[in-house]
């Protein structure tokens, strides 16, 4: 049996060969950046700062709250109000999913935290399985569509929100699906073939999309949108086939509705909630375009043009080293050797990826002119480009509902997909019609980008993990002194001193935490299964959040709340922290917001005006109990 390169090209394996391959390698690369979350269970954190350790909390403390709270319903912040599962941002079907079982079948919460490593990790799976299928349909050599399923998933700017801690927005597979979806329709409708079951299928699975993060709602509705706009606009062709124009209101209004109504419907808070959210146009949740060519501090490849200035977190947008030099390439081919390039067009022009991959494009483009938001600053601000082509400019013009979706630059994960694929089938088009010999050397130094990228950021992954302070009691010294003598179940709730309470929408009233005291606060109610009376979540209505701050009035708690407090019988478990109000920590004196400095430092007099009952301290850390009278 002899073996070549021309066999190796030639052979072409089933799709149902790739996607097995490639979900093995992949488990195995999985495996190498984050494979100490599962052979040292419990040893290991993604994040534990700020929203990740506020949504690993909201996890488990879901997973771990008593049967009798419901599926729908969190208790364990923002008591004794509570709020509704869709606002925790803990991934809710997943959290469900665990919960059920736990309740039914068999008890998971022992190893809740590996579950939600490994069904968070299950994404980048998911995005292998969508690449390969989507793929395969578009690449004639099937090594390129095995080694950008592998790397794809990695490079994507979804998969850094891992190590940002908002692991529910780091499922690629979400706008995966919805390119291979519209894709996958288009197709249908040209050969002729029902599309029936398909749209089901899509409106199902963006409807599942939206629960796991509500933005996923309208960023699919924006992509599909955009999809059908380019496709049916030109000619008029929406006059002519209605059915279609059907199809596509139907993906993207839809999925809309339904999380609307169902959230309107089971959501008993909803009329207290702000109707406007606060930081809508705020810079730094709008995408700086130079982050399209700024690779990330931990790859060792930088793009020939790229900005000095670091971009923030949410303008991550980085199309990656294969991408950008392979445009760059092409840049220079036009320019010197325009007529080579005329050459391949008529080819171009008949494969039958080109104009859905275009009208993907297109619709990416949409995507991408909201995400800078509806004004743009240019030269040091010397300069505001209104932004009329934002979808956003008009949207919140109609509805107060729009101002929600303030992280505008998150609109622009499609068109990393749509970039990469384009120049992907672009590649794979040139390698089949060329017959210059060295295009195999070019076309290697160019995945070979991809493969650094990849390398970097796996490594990059491996080296992040961080020790497990929230569930790990070996890490909690402090909270294991101060619980030797504690019997939770004699408790109703805790009180954290200094107080916190963010996610109400209205900045006047917010008091925002610090890492090291909020993440202590979780550790407690973990270790104790009672809920917090502060609260870390989203869209909170700000009337519980005024009930609460009377908490450290001179005249004490507002009547309701007092009342609901008593009713319950049970004293409240009040944890202090002395470094807030003795001068080693500064933190009440950095507060901005006078009126969140003012709760902060009313803390100090707590303990002597309710009064308190001193159960246990270590160091600095007090435990109390609060007899409400």
């Amino acid at each position: 049996m002899t073996f070549s390169f021309a066999a190796v090209r030639q052979w072409q394996p089933s799709r149902g060969l790739l996607v097995g391959l490639a979900l093995i390698l992949q488990t195995a690369l999985i495996l190498r950046a984050f494979g100490a979350l599962f052979t040292e269970p419990g040893r290991f954190l993604l994040v534990d700062t700020f929203d990740g350790s506020k949504n690993y909390y909201t996890f488990l403390a879901y997973v771990q709250q008593p049967w009798a709270n419901g599926l729908r319903w969190f208790g364990m912040m923002n008591y004794p109000f509570g709020d509704y599962l869709y606002y925790t941002d803990n991934t809710p079907p997943l959290a469900w999913t665990v919960r059920v079982w736990s309740h039914y079948i068999s008890d998971l919460t022992p190893y809740s935290l590996e579950l939600y490593h490994g069904l968070l990790l299950l994404g980048l799976l998911l995005s292998t399985g969508l690449l390969v299928l989507l793929l395969h349909r578009l690449l004639r050599h099937w090594g390129l569509v095995l080694l950008f399923a592998l790397m794809l998933p990695w490079l994507n700017p979804q998969t850094e929100r891992l190590l940002l801690g908002h692991f529910s927005l780091s499922y690629s597979w979400v706008v995966l699906l919805a390119i291979w979806g519209v894709m996958r329709l288009y197709r249908r409708v040209q050969d002729g073939q029902p599309v029936r079951g398909l749209v089901a299928g899509l409106v199902a699975g963006f409807i599942l999309a939206g629960l796991v993060h509500l933005y996923y709602l309208m960023l699919l509705a924006l992509l599909t949108a955009g999809f059908f706009a380019w496709w049916l606009l030109p000619r008029r062709r929406w006059l002519r086939y209605p059915r279609l124009t059907g199809v596509g209101a139907l993906l993207t209004v839809g999925p809309v509705a339904a999380c609307f109504l169902l959230i309107r419907l089971t959501d008993a808070y909803y009329s207290l909630r702000r109707a406007k959210a606060t930081g809508f146009d705020y810079p730094v949740w709008k995408l700086q375009l130079s982050a399209l060519t700024q690779s990330y501090s931990y790859e060792s490849i930088r793009f020939v043009l790229e900005a000095r200035p670091r971009v923030s977190y949410e303008s991550g947008a980085y199309l990656g080293a294969f991408a950008l030099f392979s445009l760059l390439l092409l840049g220079l081919v036009w320019l010197l050797r325009r007529g080579a390039l005329r050459a391949y067009a008529p080819a171009w022009r008949r494969l039958p990826a080109r104009r859905p991959l275009l009208l993907l494009l297109g619709a990416a483009l949409i995507g991408l002119l909201a995400s800078i938001g509806t004004e743009y600053t240019v030269a040091d601000d010397q300069y505001v480009f209104q932004n009329y082509l934002s979808v956003f400019y008009y949207l919140q013009k109609i509805t107060a509902a729009a101002s929600h979706f303030r992280a505008v630059a998150r609109f622009s994960w499609p068109f990393f997909w749509a970039v990469n694929l384009l120049v992907l089938v672009g590649l794979d088009f040139w390698l089949s019609q060329s017959r210059w010999r060295g295009r195999w050397v070019l076309a290697a130094g160019l995945v070979v980008l991809a493969l650094v990228d990849t390398r970097d950021t796996i490594k990059h992954y491996r080296k992040s993990l961080l020790p497990n302070v929230l569930t790990d009691i070996e890490q909690q010294p402090e909270l294991n002194n101060l619980l030797y003598s504690v019997r939770p179940e004699q408790y109703q709730a805790i009180l954290p001193v200094p107080f916190f309470h963010v996610g109400s929408e209205d900045l006047a009233l917010t008091v925002d935490d610090e890492n090291a005291h909020s993440l202590r606060c979780y550790q407690l109610a973990l270790r104790t299964n009672l809920p917090l009376m502060a609260s870390k979540m989203a869209r909170t209505p700000p009337e519980h959040l005024r009930q609460l701050r009377t908490l450290f009035d001179p005249a004490g708690p507002a009547p309701e709340l007092k009342a609901r407090l008593q009713a319950d019988g049970r004293p409240v478990l009040v944890l202090f922290d002395q470094r807030y109000y003795d001068g080693s920590n500064p933190f009440a004196a950095s507060q901005a917001n006078p009126q969140a400095r003012q709760l902060i430092e009313a803390g100090a007099q707590l303990p002597a005006r309710l009064p308190l009952t001193l159960l246990a301290e270590a160091g600095p850390l007090r435990l109390y109990s609060w007899a409400v009278r």
